[in-house]
């Protein structure tokens, strides 16, 4: 049997920003947003991406659609680098490759119309216009659980939950393969949460969708994600199947993160990993494992010799000193 080639490979991402200062702007360090990340997401899975706040989770998926332009690193959709495209490649790849925001407010145009925002690709890519754009505008809105009659209004009319709506119709509007879901909902209420989730699975069965879902919370993951990478400033420390993952994480970071989702059984006891001190600085990392300084195991290694991503089971990776690879 033949192993399905990913949809999406990335290779040592990393995306710097440069500290500026001074009249003459001189850049006197940079902010390691992104530090050197890889993955693989298969065609027709959900791989979650997740981290604290600050953690480079967002910057990451801007960076691999090439919103923003890398400071190293490599990444190919369907075998073609990404950065190595075209201006009229890239133009053709931005109808496989889409986005849906983490604010859909600030993501809409307050000027234009829901059916203007959402058509306006249809156009730019030359797809459709006139009566045949709204046509194919009405029909993602009823897709999306929206109505006819909402083409003609403005954001300002909808509620948070029914403008993500809109921002999922967007996105779907040019019948993409491949979406960057970026922390989707939370924004919303909670009560809309479940909405918008149930809705995205729903699209990705109909549709064959196939999904980088960015998000900090650890319970929606678990519901949506076939794999889960975690970030810690700038790198992924473990990346594991979902279900491996949730049974028995490696990194002490993540073993962190899970032992604070509460649990639904009151009957379940878990014991809470307190984690001493702040997040340090993208700019000024610790040298080593940059979380030797948070993490209650840390030995002498952790703190002078960083820790790479290594095979710690058939399909489950760690970087931590204190856990074996498999050989």
């Amino acid at each position: 049997m033949v192993a399905p080639q990913p949809m999406l490979e990335v290779e040592d991402l990393k995306k710097y920003f440069p500290i500026k200062t001074g009249v003459l702007s001189r850049v006197v360090g940079h902010v390691k947003a992104v530090d050197g990340i890889s993955m693989r997401v298969y065609p027709g899975e959900t791989y979650g991406l997740v981290g604290e706040s600050g953690c480079g989770k967002s910057t990451a998926g801007l960076t691999i659609l090439r919103m923003l332009n890398p400071t190293g690193g490599k990444v190919f959709y369907k075998g073609k680098d990404v950065y190595a495209m075209g201006k009229e490649e890239l133009r053709n790849l931005r109808k496989e490759m889409q986005i849906i925001f983490q604010d859909p407010f600030s993501s809409l145009n307050p000027r234009m119309t829901i059916g203007e925002a959402i058509g306006e690709a249809l156009e730019v890519h030359g797809i459709a216009r006139g009566k045949e754009r709204r046509e194919k505008v009405e029909e993602i809105l009823k897709v999306c659980g929206l109505d006819t009659y909402h083409y003609r209004r403005y954001p300002h009319e909808f509620s948070g939950g029914q403008r993500q709506r809109v921002v999922i119709a967007r996105a779907l509007v040019l019948e993409p393969q491949f979406i960057v879901a970026d922390e989707p909902i939370s924004a919303l209420d909670v009560s809309i949460q479940s909405q918008i989730i149930n809705l995205l699975e729903e699209l990705q069965g109909k549709f064959g969708l196939t999904f980088l879902f960015i998000s900090h919370d650890l319970s929606v993951v678990k519901h949506m994600a076939d794999r889960v990478g975690v970030m810690y400033l700038g790198r992924i420390v473990e990346d594991a199947p979902k279900k491996e993952f949730y049974a028995s994480p490696l990194h002490p970071y993540s073993q962190a993160l899970l032992s604070a989702v509460p649990s639904m059984l009151p009957s379940v006891k878990k014991e809470r990993v307190i984690l001493t001190g702040d997040v340090p600085s993208p700019s000024n990392p610790p040298q080593g494992c940059t979380f030797h300084t948070r993490c209650p195991r840390a030995i002498e290694i952790c703190s002078h010799e960083v820790p790479h991503l290594k095979k710690v089971g058939p399909d489950h990776f760690a970087s931590c000193h204190l856990v074996r690879e498999l050989r």
